[in-house]
């Protein structure tokens, strides 16, 4: 069985979860959307510079952060935002919890419903579209997605 932090991530295209420490880093990183400098990170955080190194590489190849190198420091910058991220955990968490990965199926499991009928499989979808027009500055999600 893979570590937890080893667990993919469906949802942001099967990128590994990130450990407890990466996460402190992303958290760090995510302060700073325009980018953030090596020298910045590691004045940051209290451990050895080479466990920063080794932790801001993992996240770089996990592929939550892409790296510019500017004269000698490297620049950091989110490929993924924090509230994608949450999004994912949430889901893979319903996923386990729930053995199911559809939203319908999840919605019914929630109820505790086999399924849903037509009629609220439409309204769960009226009210997912409701709530994107709702939010703020995010991109709409697709209640397909994950469907079974």
């Amino acid at each position: 069985m893979a570590r937890k932090s080893e667990e993919l991530l469906e949802m942001l295209g099967g990128r590994k979860k990130l450990s407890p420490m990466e996460m402190e880093f992303m958290k760090f990183i995510w302060e700073h959307p325009d980018g953030i400098s090596s020298e910045e990170i590691y004045e940051h955080f209290p451990q050895a510079r080479g466990t920063k190194s080794t932790v801001l590489y993992n996240i770089s190849q996990k592929g939550y952060v892409e790296k510019r190198q500017e004269g000698l420091h490297h620049f950091y910058t989110s490929l993924v935002t924090r509230a994608d991220y949450e999004r994912a955990l949430v889901r893979q968490q319903f996923v386990e919890m729930m053995g199911c990965n559809s939203l319908e199926r999840l919605v019914a499991a929630f109820c505790g419903k086999e399924s849903l009928t037509e009629k609220q499989k439409e309204k769960v979808e009226e009210l997912l579209k409701e709530m994107e027009k709702d939010a703020e500055g995010g991109e709409p999600v697709d209640p397909a997605v994950g469907a079974e």
